[in-house]
C-alpha cells in the first residue's frame, strides 16, 4: 500500500468516525473544539471525552500542568441544542496514579442556549466535569461551577519555590566543589567564568529566599 492509499484510508476512517459521533447524539450535531482546565495541584497526564457506550468516539487526549489550561484540540460532536439527559464520558489519568478512569458526567445547560467548545474540567478533589460553552471561564455567562481560569494556590506556589530553592542550592554546591577541585588545572578564563556563574547562582538563591 503506497502513501496515497494510506492517506485515503486514514481520511475515510476520520470521516466514518465523525459520522459515528454525529449519529450518537440526538438532534443536529456540530463539531466542537475540545478544551481542558485543571483546577487541581496534580498533573493531568491524559484527558479526553467519549460518548457513553462508544469508546471509539473519543476526542482530546491532552496533558495539563497543575492549575493549567490545555490546548485546543479538534473535534468532538455535540448537539446543537442542549437536552436534559445529555451526558458524556470523561477519560482521564492523574499523576502519579497510572490508572485510567472513565466517569460519566452530565452536561449543564448551554449558556444562551447556544452550543460552543466542550470544556473538560478537573477539580481540586480529583473529580471531573464538562461544560459546553461559547464563552470562556472569565466571562460571567460561563456555566462552570468555578468561575475564572485556574489560579495556583499559595500552598502550591510555596512548594514550587521550596523545590526550586533546593535545586538551585544543589547546583551552587556542585559549582563550588568543582572550582575547588579543579582550580589548579583550569585556565584563568575558565576560573573567571565559573566564579561569575557561582555569583549569579548565589544571587538567585538570595532572591528565592527573600520572596516567600
Amino acid at each position: 500500500m503506497d502513501s496515497d492509499e494510506i492517506m485515503m484510508m486514514l481520511l475515510k476512517q476520520q470521516l466514518w468516525r465523525c459520522l459515528l459521533l454525529a449519529a450518537c447524539l440526538p438532534g443536529v450535531a456540530m463539531a466542537a473544539s475540545i478544551q481542558a482546565l485543571n483546577y487541581s495541584s496534580r498533573e493531568v497526564n491524559y484527558i479526553a471525552v467519549e460518548n457513553p457506550g462508544n469508546t471509539n468516539s473519543g476526542g482530546g487526549g491532552d496533558a495539563i500542568d497543575p492549575y493549567g489550561q490545555g490546548g485546543t484540540i479538534c473535534c468532538f460532536s455535540v448537539p446543537e441544542k442542549w437536552h436534559a439527559d445529555l451526558k458524556v464520558v470523561v477519560v482521564y489519568q492523574l499523576s502519579p496514579d497510572p490508572t485510567f478512569h472513565r466517569e460519566t458526567v452530565s452536561v449543564p445547560p448551554y449558556p444562551d442556549g447556544k452550543a460552543g467548545d466542550i470544556w473538560l474540567i478537573v477539580y481540586e478533589d480529583g473529580s471531573v466535569g464538562v461544560v459546553v460553552s461559547h464563552y470562556g471561564p472569565s466571562r460571567p455567562e460561563w456555566p462552570g461551577k468555578i468561575k475564572g481560569y485556574p489560579v495556583p494556590t499559595k500552598e502550591y506556589r510555596d512548594e514550587r519555590r521550596r523545590q526550586k530553592l533546593k535545586r538551585e542550592k544543589a547546583t551552587l554546591l556542585t559549582l563550588e566543589r568543582t572550582l575547588l577541585r579543579d582550580v589548579n588545572v583550569m585556565s584563568v578564563d575558565d576560573i573567571k567564568e565559573t566564579q561569575e556563574i557561582i555569583e549569579f547562582q548565589r544571587k538567585l538563591i538570595q532572591s528565592l529566599e527573600g520572596n516567600p
